[in-house]
């Protein structure tokens, strides 16, 4: 009899257990909501992609490009980059560098460069963005349907940069991107760079590049490659945060102007 009361006990709490956490992941299932101003296309690229709920559930982002490694607070996009020569932070605030002897005049511009396109499409997720549908274009043999990615003013350092994501049209995976640079002129521009994303990998349930090959591009035909593909390794994304003390600005850092005109 006792025995079989430690029995009903047991299986009672265990019951309790599973009922709490089915709660616990049911909550946590509710609470998810889509940003609102994500549009339909915009939303069914995020999904081809792993889906930006999953995505928002990322804290850390890190890999290696060469010689520099990467990681990134996802939450609040603070970085840091090592490299041979110099190390570049972000933290919050300021974007930093060591050594001081390093020229930092760039380190403002490039150090989210990468990050940028190597997070897409999630990274045009965030607010402030606006999204509009454009007619399908063809690049090289195969045509895809696009979103032009712009944002409102005071958006970053660069608000009038403008992105065009190029995807299949059954799948809906990104497969190329346009971009503009605006950060050194500040002036709104209609010179699109071109990118391929040639390989895709898993991670986490998202699916990320490995390879970016940027090409030649005439605003009508696509050209040659230029130079090499960014091959990105040792990459790694996670629910959990890292140090935040990789990104504060070590003493005798200099901090990088805000551009280089």
């Amino acid at each position: 009899m006792k025995n079989l009361t430690y029995l009903v006990l047991s299986v009672f709490i265990v019951a309790c257990q599973s009922g709490k956490q089915d709660q616990e992941q049911q909550k946590s299932e509710a609470t998810y909501k889509a940003p609102d101003h994500h549009s339909e296309s915009l939303t069914s690229v995020l999904d081809a992609h792993g889906g930006y709920e999953q995505w928002s559930k990322m804290k850390s982002l890190s890999y290696m490009k060469g010689e520099e490694s990467t990681i990134t607070n996802l939450q609040n996009r603070k970085i840091r980059l090592e490299s041979p020569k110099q190390t570049i932070g972000f933290d919050g605030e300021n974007v930093w560098v060591t050594p001081d002897t390093v020229d930092a005049s760039r380190s403002r511009f490039y150090h989210n460069l990468y990050f940028y396109f190597y997070a897409m499409p999630f990274v045009v997720g965030d607010p402030g963005a606006f999204y509009e549908d454009v007619e399908p274009r063809e690049l090289q043999g195969k045509t895809y349907n696009g979103i032009k990615v712009s944002y409102g003013d005071g958006v970053g350092d660069a608000p009038d940069d403008n992105y065009i994501i190029w995807m299949d049209s059954e799948t809906n995976q990104m497969e190329w991107l346009m971009y503009t640079v605006t950060y050194r002129s500040g002036e709104p521009s209609e010179n699109y760079k071109l990118i391929k994303y040639n390989q895709w990998d898993k991670f986490e349930g998202l699916v990320l590049p490995t390879t970016l090959q940027w090409y030649e591009y005439d605003g009508e035909t696509v050209g040659e490659p230029r130079g090499d593909a960014a091959v990105f390794k040792n990459i790694e994304i996670s629910t959990e945060s890292p140090n935040a003390g990789l990104f504060v600005m070590p003493e005798g850092a200099q901090i990088a102007p805000l551009n280089n005109n």
